[in-house]
């Protein structure tokens, strides 16, 4: 299992559930084929799965793929939340193929969710948005915008669950604040009381927040 992540709690997390190495990359830092290639031979694995958690890594990851002696599996996930619920899918006793086609179908049972700041000001699917305004985004898709992080959170969370979700997974980043992380977990235990939480300290830098909802 090779997996792409930013920060320290996200790889720790990867690593907990079974990801053999961790490359750093993400948002700004993409790896190479070098990178990714290098990383699939030192795994002396017969069967190898990839993980990008980006859509600007899959093509890299494929041509990884593409040069590499092993059977490798890209499994095309676009964020942090889609490649841990293709992990949690994996079942060792059976075969790569079954393996790759339900890692790969789980990607669809999970939404993804992430806040982070705006760099400039700026207007988007009719959402005005303001330099250092705090954004909230579903599936990459900026669904909310303004100063407030713990208003912007619970937004965001808001539009990502429903009464098919079970669990909300919340992600905390360096810029994350604990009175929001906490004012977000009460806001679901008392919206959605039959949901489950779990809250992990990721340590990603750009990202507040990256939230799953399952």
């Amino acid at each position: 299992m090779i997996a792409v992540a930013m920060g320290e709690g996200i790889r720790d997390l990867f690593k907990s559930v079974g990801v053999d190495i961790v490359i750093e990359g993400g948002q700004t830092m993409n790896p190479s084929t070098e990178q990714l290639t290098n990383a699939i031979k030192e795994t002396h694995a017969k069967h190898v799965f990839l993980i990008p958690n980006n859509s600007n890594i899959i093509m890299t990851a494929e041509q990884a793929a593409e040069v590499s002696d092993r059977d490798v599996r890209v499994i095309p996930t676009k964020s942090v939340p889609q490649g841990l619920s293709a992990l949690f899918s994996f079942n060792a006793m059976n075969d790569a193929d079954r393996n790759q086609k339900e890692m790969t179908e789980s990607i669809s049972q999970v939404k993804s969710g992430q806040i982070t700041k705006s760099i400039r000001d700026t207007a988007i699917d009719g959402i005005d948005i303001k330099k250092d305004d705090i954004m909230g985004l579903v599936e990459n898709k900026i669904v909310s915008s303004g100063d407030s992080l713990e208003e912007t959170l619970i937004s965001v969370t808001s539009q990502m669950v429903d009464n098919d979700t079970e669990m909300v997974t919340i992600i905390s980043g360096e810029e994350a604040e604990a009175s929001c992380t906490d004012a977000l977990v009460s806001y679901i235990e008392e919206k959605f009381p039959e949901v489950e939480t779990e809250v992990h300290e990721g340590k990603q830098p750009l990202y507040h927040y990256i939230i799953a909802a399952e």
